[in-house]
Parts: structure tokens; C-alpha cells; sequence
């Protein structure tokens, strides 16, 4: 009878400790795979981050770049802001793009020239925090874009003549 009671505490002993020891597995698994989420979550809206401030420069200097002709780009100011128009002409029509900030995003407008609207019209093209621009000298601009927190600036030289 005896060395059936410590076989049963020995049994329990050994029961109880792997059951801990299999708990901290569990806790521990638990802990780092909250922890992987949570890294996994801050790279991705560093990420995002990054591809809206790049996409939203980009997308402008691009703009920019294609209608690149002797006074076709200037700066206007829009709804408080500053607003870069791009004009063009199509078929002996005139017409102006307008790139805005409006509503935390840049929006983008293509009017006839002269003709008013109202911001909300425009296409929205991409959400940030705040789109500045500014003319530096003739033919030199800065456009500067906030996402997330962080700023990204980008300075664009106009080569037409």
C-alpha cells in the first residue's frame, strides 16, 4: 500500500510539472506571436507610409515633367493652399490642370482654362497629411508631403524654353 501512495504522488508530481511546463510553452508562444503582430504592423504602415509619400511626389513631378514648356506651369493660390496649374492646349482649346491639396488627400482637376470650381470636384488622387508647394525661384519648385508624422520633400527644376 505504501509504494502504491508515493507511485500515485509521484504520477501527480510528474502530471503537474509538464502541465506548467506545457502552459509557459503555450504563454510564451502566445507572447511572441502577439509581438511578431504587433512589428508586423508597425513595418506595414511604415511601408504605406513610404509609398504615399513617394507616389504622391512622384505623381506630381511627373505631371510636372510632361507638360515641361515655356510658362505652362505656375502656382496659384487655391482654397488657402497652394495649387500648381498646368496649362495645355488640345486642339487649338486651352485647358489647365489643377493639383490641390483638399480634405487631408491631393486632388487633381482638369478645366477649361479660366473656368472656376469647387475642390470637392476634383479627382482625388492620394491621401496624406499635407501637401505644400512652393516656387523657390523662376522655375524652381519644392513640393513637400507629410505622412504618418514624416515629412518628405522633393525640388523640382523646370528645364523648358
Amino acid at each position: 500500500m505504501i509504494k502504491e501512495e508515493n507511485a500515485t504522488k509521484q504520477f501527480s508530481f510528474q502530471f503537474i510539472f509538464i502541465m506548467l511546463l506545457f502552459l509557459m510553452i503555450v504563454f510564451l508562444s502566445v507572447m511572441i506571436i502577439m509581438l511578431g503582430s504587433d512589428i508586423y504592423s508597425g513595418i506595414n504602415n511604415d511601408r504605406t507610409g513610404n509609398y504615399e509619400k513617394r507616389v504622391s511626389l512622384s505623381y506630381v513631378s511627373n505631371k510636372i515633367r510632361q507638360n515641361d514648356k515655356k510658362d505652362c506651369v505656375r502656382i496659384e493660390s487655391f482654397n488657402g493652399e497652394n495649387a500648381v496649374v498646368i496649362s495645355e492646349v488640345f486642339d487649338g482649346a486651352k485647358y489647365e490642370t489643377w493639383i490641390y491639396f483638399y480634405d487631408n488627400a491631393i486632388y487633381e482637376m482638369f478645366i477649361d482654362a479660366g473656368m472656376e470650381f469647387n475642390p470637392d470636384d476634383g479627382m482625388k488622387i492620394l491621401k496624406v497629411e499635407s501637401f505644400n508647394i512652393e516656387k523657390l525661384e523662376e522655375d524652381l519648385y519644392k513640393f513637400t508631403t507629410k505622412s504618418n508624422n514624416e515629412s518628405t520633400g522633393l525640388i523640382l527644376n523646370l528645364h523648358s524654353y
